[in-house]
């Protein structure tokens, strides 16, 4: 039975979005929300699931324990360089990763809603020049505790190949950007 983590659960019902078949599944998710993590527990405990509270930066999880990831929305408001990073540690050898990240399109949309209010307005300006730092050299900056950036698949490219994670491909799709497939983790 694969061992797959669903980063950013929620309350546990990410795997629907992304039309994965979860029969074959054991799925211990990761989510900073006690309540969301709680309600995932009460819904899906029984099929053998267990979800923790903890940060995508900061699994609590042993090197090489899951043999796939998806992560439906989340990815973006992490660290993404730390969090690639410990996705590498704890993926098997040859894993997978499934991942919906926001094009710079979705933050500019953001900000036109945001527009003309000073603080939210700000604050899109930030993610959207976050962005400019994970597409040209693969980083991001803290603002305080947020780290929300949108992303390129250049800028998804420095980061993964920097986290030894390879292969795999984008697509584009309408609103957010997919990348899926191996992720063949490299020692």
């Amino acid at each position: 039975m694969e061992r797959i983590l669903d980063l950013g659960c929620g309350t546990g019902d990410s795997w629907r979005s992304l039309g994965l078949q979860v029969e074959n599944f054991r799925i211990i998710g990761i989510d900073l929300q006690r309540d969301r993590v709680q309600a995932a527990n009460l819904k899906y405990s029984t099929r053998g699931w267990h979800y923790l509270c903890a940060r995508g930066e900061d699994m609590p999880l042993p090197d090489g324990s899951v043999d796939g990831v998806f992560c439906n929305g989340a990815l973006p408001y992490m660290h993404i360089p730390r969090t690639l990073a410990e996705l590498h540690r704890v993926l098997v050898p040859g894993g997978w990763l499934k991942v919906s990240l926001h094009a710079p399109s979705f933050t500019w949309s953001e900000f036109r809603t945001a527009f003309p209010k000073p603080k939210p307005s700000l604050y899109r300006a930030f993610v959207f020049f976050n962005g400019l730092i994970l597409h040209f050299s693969g980083g991001v900056i803290s603002l305080g505790k947020a780290v929300e950036s949108c992303q390129t698949e250049a800028g998804m490219r420095i980061v993964l190949r920097r986290a030894r994670l390879y292969g795999g491909e984008f697509s584009p799709r309408r609103g957010p950007i997919f990348y899926g497939g191996a992720a063949g983790r490299c020692g």
